[in-house]
């Protein structure tokens, strides 16, 4: 009767064993089996956000339809992607229009100041070149600032178009998975990652780069 009883107790521990190692591959065919059986196209799930855009986009929902908790990464992604692509165009605007206004108006007004103390009779002496080199020196630190706001502006920029590429590429290699019944991989989610960090090396390593002036505030909640 004990070794009955301790064979019992050996099939049931096996058999908690085999349900806890294959619980994991059990909750992924789950997973893939509730996905809609019949593919849907993009075009009717996001048929929302195209008619509000006006171009052809895909939405979160489709991917969730399709992917199901594999899905997560690239929503987590795309969304991070997108909020960092709005904030460098918000902010490449920003610079370009300080840099036309550095340009157009406080050189404008500094040219004038020299023209003014040049051709006044009554500044004569060293009172006439100390004015002119107060202008001229104005001059100068107005094009170093022009010239980093410039920097700046293209390094937002270039950010924005390297995110906006990343988007793209995400998307598409996501949809090409749906479309061979493949799964996103590990692989994949590292490499758009590792693409991700990048882009934001290269905007730090620019911006920081592009004046000896910080703007710390640039940097704060993002």
């Amino acid at each position: 009767m004990t070794m009955i009883s301790r064979l019992i107790a050996a099939a049931l521990l096996a058999t908690s064993l085999c349900v806890a190692c294959f619980s994991p591959a059990l909750a992924q065919v789950k997973d893939t089996s509730e996905r809609v059986a019949t593919p849907t196209s993009f075009l009717e799930s996001c048929a929302d956000k195209i008619e509000a855009r006006g171009r052809l986009r895909f939405c979160d929902a489709y991917f969730r339809e399709k992917l199901g908790t594999q899905a997560d990464a690239l929503l987590y992604l795309r969304d991070r992607i997108t909020g960092l692509r709005a904030s460098h165009e918000e902010s490449a605007s920003e610079k370009y229009n300080s840099f036309l206004s550095a340009i157009y108006i406080v050189s404008f007004l500094t040219i004038v100041s020299i023209v003014l103390v040049a051709s006044d009779r009554k500044i004569k002496g060293t009172a006439k070149w100390a004015s002119l080199a107060t202008s001229i020196a104005l001059l100068l630190m107005v094009g170093v600032i022009s010239l980093g706001w410039l920097g700046k502006y293209r390094a937002e920029y270039a950010a924005q178009i390297e995110l906006g590429i990343l988007r793209d590429r995400i998307e598409a290699e996501a949809a090409q998975v749906i479309a061979t019944g493949q799964d996103v991989t590990p692989e994949l989610v590292v490499g758009w990652t590792n693409e991700l960090s990048g882009i934001g090396r290269r905007f730090a390593e620019n911006y920081a780069n592009a004046s000896p002036l910080p703007e710390i505030d640039r940097f704060h909640d993002k």
